[in-house]
């Protein structure tokens, strides 16, 4: 038994290094035949399969990240990076269900209240859902424990922008700018949020001019009848032909012989 182990932890020492140094299609393998055992320690199935959620999450299966996670969560299910990471693949998933998403988020916070990341992702997935005041409140919070987190910072200003609330997140941005000046960062992240004001300006102006000319119809030019004594002094002669061009004729016969 004690030999079994040993395998057990030598294999996922070596899947870890693996995962750890970015060769992905080692780990996988390595890690997929160490979760074919049975009889694996709790702890070594639960990292097993966490690791192989967020290898399957890079390589975007996320049907396979879940399947994962949810042997993991049956393992630890008290783990807020359990419920984020589960989460992240509902979400991220075309077909995903974000309220079911929602609902992972939820449970992630309340393990983790302080999760920068939890707070940030569930605050700007609950503004998408229409929960407006408290999508923003854990957003704020999550700038307030990580301001000079420039992920963060652009997460809430995306779910200010979101609320209609431009003028808050022009805000957070100058405050954030000024907090990190050395960070070009921040300094991008204010240069595409004016950016995107200005488009949004114009596409505006665009639409109200379009919208205003459709209301206004096309503009029809009056039909002027001509009157009787304009009409009389029009000329109703027809085409003129013209004669056939001049030939010039010869200043001699053919035949005409030069007399001396």
């Amino acid at each position: 038994m004690k030999h079994t182990l040993n395998l057990f932890d030598h294999a996922l020492a070596i899947g870890r290094r693996y995962h750890d140094t970015g060769r992905n299609r080692d780990a996988l393998k390595i890690l997929g035949r160490l979760a074919s055992f049975r009889d694996l320690p709790a702890a070594t199935a639960e990292e097993t399969q966490v690791r192989l959620a967020e290898l399957q999450l890079k390589r975007r299966k996320f049907a396979r990240a879940r399947r994962h996670l949810a042997i993991a969560l049956t393992l630890q299910p008290a783990s807020a990076k359990l419920h984020h990471l589960m989460a992240t693949a509902t979400q991220a998933d075309d077909r995903g269900d974000l309220d079911r998403a929602d609902e992972y988020f939820q449970r992630a916070i309340d393990l983790d209240p302080e999760s920068v990341l939890c707070l940030a992702e569930g605050g700007l997935l609950a503004v998408r859902l229409g929960r407006t005041e408290e999508g923003l409140t854990l957003l704020r919070r999550a700038v307030e424990l990580e301001p000079e987190n420039a992920d963060v910072v652009r997460k809430l200003v995306k779910g200010l922008r979101l609320a209609g609330q431009g003028e808050e997140a022009r805000s957070v941005l100058r405050a954030a700018v000024f907090r990190n000046p050395s960070t070009s960062a921040f300094r991008q992240l204010r240069d595409e949020f004016l950016f995107q004001q200005a488009h949004h300006r114009q596409n505006s102006q665009r639409r109200r001019r379009r919208l205003r000319t459709e209301s206004e119809g096309p503009v029809l030019l009056p039909f002027i009848r001509a009157r009787s004594e304009d009409a009389a002094s029009v000329r109703l002669d027809g085409p003129a032909t013209v004669g056939r061009p001049h030939m010039t004729r010869s200043t001699r016969r053919v035949d005409q012989r030069h007399v001396q």
